[in-house]
């Protein structure tokens, strides 16, 4: 496989201090923006990673898994009929962008002096992450076409709202038809409750074409704990 990874890479600050990921997953997660310069997305296989940076390949896959469940990259496997892998995109997280332009230190205005020459792919890729309002270049809104609106149901009520054009590419793998539907917001219900969602603010929420590539809408909800008995319950002595 031949890579060309841009002279720049990102490494955004919530990366960069996240004491969840190890130096080597945020050295990686930086490789990884740099590699998205040829087609808005990082198709490096484990194997280049494991050759470049001296690593198991065991050690990668654990790394890119882990960057992942951060929400910093959305991971697309596209397999054959028989199940085999034909393809793996990485899509870096939807603010990677935006926290590189909110920066104005000279160092970071001589990067973009250089970005403007960055191929248009990465570009457009980071355009679309960021794109709040799916809207065209005349501001039209875009009508979905052939969902019937359903994957802007499940965008609406997904509490995360990051990396929409892979989210739409996983709904639509899915085939996911009225019944899916309530079932996928069923699930959402509940789990937008959990510790796990709500703590610091959301952020491990999984991003959207994550949850739908994993089938999180599947997941059990964990018995609630038991009830603390009442004082004096327990043996009761004769007078």
């Amino acid at each position: 496989m031949s890579c060309q990874p841009s002279y720049f890479s990102i490494l955004t600050a919530d990366v960069r201090y996240d004491e969840r990921l190890s130096d080597f997953a945020k050295l990686l997660y930086s490789d990884i923006t740099a590699l998205c310069n040829k087609k808005g997305y990082c198709d490096a296989t484990n194997d280049y990673f494991a050759t470049q940076f001296g690593k198991s390949k065991r050690t990668i896959s654990a790394t890119v898994t882990a960057l992942a469940d951060a929400g910093y990259i959305t991971i697309e496997v596209e397999r054959a009929a028989n199940n085999e892998v034909v393809c793996r995109k990485i899509w870096v997280q939807a603010n990677a962008r935006a926290a590189a332009e909110k920066v104005d230190t000279p160092i970071e205005e001589n990067f973009h002096r250089y970005g403007e020459n960055l191929p248009d792919p990465m570009e457009e890729n980071f355009q679309v992450l960021n794109r709040k309002n799916n809207t065209s270049k005349n501001n039209t809104p875009i009508v979905p076409k052939g969902d019937d609106g359903l994957f802007d149901a499940f965008w609406a009520a997904y509490p995360k709202h990051v990396a929409k054009q892979p989210a739409r590419r996983a709904f639509d793998k899915l085939r996911v038809d009225r019944a899916l539907l309530d079932k996928m917001l069923a699930a959402l219900q509940w789990q937008k409750q959990t510790e796990s969602w709500q703590r610091d603010g959301g952020r491990y929420i999984p991003n959207p074409a994550t949850w739908l590539n994993a089938r999180r809408w599947e997941d059990e909800p964990e018995s609630a704990p038991e009830p603390p008995k009442p004082e004096g319950s327990g043996r009761k002595w004769l007078k």
